[in-house]
């Protein structure tokens, strides 16, 4: 890795920025889960990854997870704790999509942010980012990359230059 791109990444606004956004990104999605945990222990289990016990713990559990982790990272209290449940939760979704993608397994409403029914057409968001697809895939990626730069890469001290 170059010392631009190390530079980089420890910055503190980066960190600050990636922060927020995440858990910003994870509360939200725990809000519709937590308000009605059988709708989304039923997307759960149409994964068909999960058993249906399993699912329903899921359900009931892994909302609150995504709630605490991301209120950590916007306060910033154990943040580098909670961007690593973070990336652990992410790598699990991505295992998890990768099994429904290769199955060939058609979920409509991955239940990533929402437990309500798909979106009629024209309506928003788009349909293609509502389900087990590649998008999705993608935006995990991105979202894994940002949560171990948080929990990994120590950002620069205040005795080393800039902070926020």
């Amino acid at each position: 890795m170059s010392n631009a791109v190390a530079s980089a990444l420890r910055s503190p606004w980066l960190h600050l920025v990636l922060r927020v956004l995440l858990g910003l990104y994870f509360v939200h999605a725990s809000l519709a889960k937590i308000a009605d945990p059988p709708a989304f222990a039923r997307i759960v289990y149409q994964w068909q990854v999960l058993g249906p016990i399993s699912s329903n713990l899921a359900a009931v559990t892994l909302p609150w997870v995504e709630l605490v982790s991301g209120a950590l990272l916007i306060v910033g209290f154990w943040k580098q704790d909670a961007a690593v449940v973070v990336a652990l939760m992410l790598a699990v979704f991505l295992v998890a999509a990768g099994l429904v993608l290769t199955r060939g397994i058609d979920v409509v409403n991955c239940g990533c942010t929402s437990v309500a029914a798909a979106t009629t057409p024209g309506g928003w968001p788009p349909a293609w980012t509502q389900g087990v697809g590649w998008y999705l895939v993608v935006r995990n990626l991105l979202m894994l990359g940002a949560a171990l730069v948080l929990g990994f890469v120590e950002p620069r001290t205040a005795t080393e230059g800039s902070t926020p």
